[in-house]
């Protein structure tokens, strides 16, 4: 988004009779730094909490995904994804990957097989936890959910952001940044008091998205389940 003209004296009064205690972007927080400044110091503040909550709803391959994990540096990782497809619990500590999947997850998994096996498979398997090694090559690709840097690597090109009004998510105020991308465009909505997290981000196109962060520094709770809500995959037939 680009600033068509220097904001005269007038055009900041109206800025300021509009927003009133929210404050125009030209003397607000952050006023000295650029728009790409005040996002890259939001990931920084993210990547530097113990652990975080992420949670939303993204486009992947044309299909909508919802969810919402609480991750921890340490790998740590508790939550749930949901899709057309059905969905699943997933809890990640240092030594095991846990995750219990509903029945249409699945069925959607299962469709190639005749229908017996796979009733079989399916009344096995469903409300129950499967337990792999989290070091298992099987579980890589789940446990990038569980990677904070891999999960905010997606913000760290913040290349033309420009500052916008302040707003609030959650009850807290932030500075809206808009960056122009070959996607779509893409909005940030950084804290203006305290650490200055990036709170919201979304962004607009043929896959969007929008995703919230919050609970900073709170304890993961990665638990393993009760010994008898669990399946040891080795033990199957």
């Amino acid at each position: 988004m680009r600033t068509a003209h220097r904001l005269t004296a007038t055009a900041a009064l109206a800025c300021a009779a509009v927003l009133g205690l929210t404050g125009c972007f030209a003397s607000g927080p952050f006023a000295d730094l650029s728009g790409s400044e005040v996002a890259d110091k939001s990931v920084d503040a993210l990547r530097g909490a113990a652990s975080l909550t992420v949670s939303g709803k993204i486009w992947d391959e044309g299909k909508p995904m919802e969810l919402n994990m609480a991750v921890s540096k340490t790998g740590d990782c508790r939550g749930t994804i949901a899709s057309e497809e059905g969905s699943f619990e997933l809890i990640r500590n240092a030594e095991f990957m846990f995750i219990k999947a509903d029945e249409p997850f699945y069925r959607s998994q299962m469709k190639d097989l005749p229908k017996d096996q796979a009733d079989g498979a399916v009344k096995q398997l469903a409300g129950h936890w499967l337990k792999s090694k989290a070091s298992d090559a099987d579980s890589k690709e789940l446990a990038s959910l569980c990677d904070l840097d891999e999960l905010l690597k997606e913000f760290d090109d913040s290349k033309g952001a420009k500052k916008g009004e302040v707003t609030s998510v959650s009850g807290q105020k932030a500075l809206t940044l808009t960056t122009k991308t070959d996607e779509g465009t893409e909005t940030l909505l950084v804290a203006t008091e305290g650490t200055p997290y990036l709170l919201k981000a979304g962004i607009t196109g043929k896959e969007p998205a929008e995703v919230s962060f919050s609970g900073f520094d709170k304890p993961v709770q990665a638990e393993a389940p009760a010994d008898k809500d669990v399946i040891d995959p080795d033990q199957l037939g």
